[in-house]
């Protein structure tokens, strides 16, 4: 077995977090994605980067309508959901799923701040909202959160 990587030792994990992501510890949610919405190619190739390094598989889509139109309904894993997207935005994507009975643990990340956004995220049971730039090992320890909740 490979030797843990720095996350795992504990030199990079937030202490809120007990959990690793690394591949060596991945192997209960093989049948799981992470799947990444956003429009912006830079923040999509660079999630991608991270998460397959972590051994955790990936789908990324550059909009709320692409994902719909290739995935529409998700049953297992947790969506990287960007808020503001052009065409439909990431709560309106959200807000769709929920209509449809999906509950996949979303997380939400954005660029701006907004108040009455977040309180609307809430009602739809984001697991949490991150701004941008966020932290690698908070969003890897959130994912793991959300990949056990199925």
């Amino acid at each position: 077995m490979a030797a843990p990587s720095r996350h795992c030792r504990g030199d990079t994990a937030p202490p809120f977090r007990s959990a690793c992501l690394c591949p060596e510890t991945m192997t209960g949610y093989s049948d799981s994605f992470v799947y990444i919405v956003d429009g912006n190619k830079a923040v999509r190739d660079s999630l991608v980067s991270l998460l397959t390094s972590n051994g955790i598989a990936v789908r990324s889509f550059a909009g709320a309508k692409d994902f719909l139109a290739r995935r529409g309904h998700v049953a297992q894993g947790c969506l990287i959901l960007d808020l503001f997207m052009p065409e439909l935005s990431g709560l309106e994507l959200l807000r769709l799923l929920r209509a449809r009975g999906n509950r996949i643990p979303v997380i939400a990340i954005s660029g701006r701040r907004d108040a009455v956004l977040a309180d609307a995220l809430k009602r739809e049971s984001v697991l949490a909202i991150l701004s941008k730039p966020f932290d690698d090992a908070e969003l890897l320890g959130l994912i793991d959160d959300a990949l056990r909740v199925r």
